[in-house]
């Protein structure tokens, strides 16, 4: 699930789940201190990527379709990545 930054990467897997065919991972960035959530629809192509404060990370992986509206992302967009 981890993997190290030795290959000059500055983003650290953190969690990875899967529902159907949408799956949720949770990145640290290692030089920024922030999250990064993807949400990779692998039936629609359609890939939704969420920046999030470290106080917002757990919130942001566990609902990212609701982090997501909350954060002004547009409903077409978020409706594609579902």
């Amino acid at each position: 699930m981890s993997r190290s930054t030795r290959n000059g990467s500055r983003l650290l897997e953190l969690a990875r789940r899967e529902q159907g065919a949408v799956e949720v991972t949770l990145f640290w960035d290692t030089w920024t201190g922030e999250a990064l959530v993807v949400v990779w629809n692998w039936r629609s192509g359609f890939c939704l990527q969420l920046e999030a404060g470290a106080d917002q990370a757990g919130y942001a992986f566990a609902h990212p379709y609701a982090f997501a509206a909350a954060s002004g992302v547009p409903a077409g967009d978020i409706r594609q990545a579902a």
